[in-house]
């Protein structure tokens, strides 16, 4: 699918540097929105051949999540940097801290290191709102013992892995074995511990078990919400009746896709406005001066809405890059102007967050280890536009933000 936007085309002194931390797939729609803003780009990716590469005025392979390693790319520049962002990518940490150095607009590093931590995020949200039971363990024999505490089916997953990456699930009082524990504690290159929790169940008032929530924080005041259904193999009843051996491989916690945006009630949508707001209100958000991002995702368990991950950034997973242009909403250009300390007047709402009235079914397949995806937009989410989407699954007719024209 093609889609054509019209983009408000601002003249910028063209020694204006922005950094971007990330430069793969998932930010190539936000380097060419900068780059058509009349802005030159210092791009930083671990990635040699990342994809927006060719598009940086400026391109050095460090790990975006290695921080000192940024900071001395600032020994090797004479330019001056107005912001410095990430689109679609879990690195607010290393944004906020070069932001800082550099005496730019950024949301305090206190906020970053608690979204970063799983350990410390559960410790916080558990003081305020419903979190499962969860403990951190570093070897096979408090693994065993959690194990019986617990006495209910479990997760475990790596501290410093984000989103769905090694996630794991087990059954009631399964013990895994002291060889595969190690297999698991040495998967990554210096693992911080493993998380180990119980697994909550999804309630049955919902189709979906997950939501991504976006919000924007302005001297205080919530002005942005947008609510993304997310999809996962235990979601595909609700989407479909339609019998396919697609995703059988796929493990329990690895979203799938997302509807865009959320189909959920109206009452429900309420219900999880004033949870973000309430968030906001612990971390601090409304005592902040300029623009800030908070986004949330949220399980619907059989007990009620569970916050599992909170973070300084706008979505990933295609949300905020790809399925949300479709609709009309403008994200990488807010996030462009938020970094720079700017902020929105009235007159900007309708620009930056006004979204048309198309709904968007994503759905995803890791081919060859690179993610693909595959989408249908139209005014309704129904059995045609379903059965349309796992054709182009069939077929393997992706959709590339490359594609989309801007």
């Amino acid at each position: 699918m093609n889609t054509n936007y019209k983009l408000a085309i601002k003249k910028n002194n063209n020694n204006k540097y922005l950094w971007m931390l990330a430069g793969g797939d998932m930010q190539l729609l936000t380097a060419k929105i900068a780059k058509k803003n009349n802005y030159n780009l210092l791009i930083t990716d671990k990635n040699k051949n990342a994809s927006c590469r060719s598009i940086a005025d400026k391109f050095f392979d460090v790990d975006i999540v290695d921080i000192n390693k940024n900071y001395q790319i600032l020994k090797k520049i004479k330019f001056k940097i107005s912001g410095v962002f990430t689109m679609a990518s879990d690195c607010h940490l290393t944004v906020n801290a070069i932001a800082k150095k550099l005496k730019l607009h950024h949301t305090p590093i206190k906020i970053s290191k608690l979204c970063k931590n799983k350990i410390k995020t559960r410790n916080f949200l558990k003081k305020f709102f419903l979190q499962p039971k969860s403990f951190i363990i570093k070897n096979y024999s408090q693994y065993k013992k959690k194990v019986k505490e617990l006495k209910c089916e479990y997760v475990i997953k790596h501290l410093n892995l984000s989103g769905s990456k090694g996630f794991r699930s087990f059954d009631k009082n399964f013990v895994m074995s002291d060889s595969f524990f190690k297999k698991i504690k040495h998967e990554i290159n210096n693992s911080q511990g493993i998380l180990i929790e119980e697994k909550i169940q999804k309630s049955k008032d919902v189709n979906y078990s997950e939501m991504s929530v976006e919000s924007l924080w302005q001297d205080g005041k919530i002005i942005f919400f947008n609510c993304v259904d997310r999809i996962f193999k235990r979601d595909l009843g609700g989407l479909t009746n339609f019998k396919s051996k697609i995703f059988d491989n796929v493990k329990d916690g690895y979203e799938i896709g997302h509807i865009n945006p959320s189909e959920i009630s109206k009452k429900k949508k309420l219900e999880i406005k004033k949870l973000v707001r309430k968030l906001g209100l612990h971390l601090g958000y409304d005592q902040l001066t300029g623009c800030h991002v908070l986004k949330l995702d949220i399980f619907f368990s059989s007990k009620g809405p569970i916050i599992l991950e909170m973070t300084p950034r706008f979505s990933g997973g295609y949300d905020s890059t790809g399925s949300s242009y479709i609709r009309g909403l403008r994200l990488s250009e807010a996030m462009i102007k938020i970094c720079q300390g700017e902020k929105f007047y009235k007159s900007d709402f309708k620009h930056y967050f006004k979204a048309n009235k198309l709904k968007v079914l994503v759905l995803s397949r890791y081919i060859s280890g690179k993610r693909s995806f595959y989408l249908n937009a139209s005014r309704t989410i129904n059995k045609r536009s379903i059965n349309e989407i796992f054709k182009k699954i069939k077929n393997n007719q992706t959709i590339k933000n490359e594609q989309i024209k801007y």
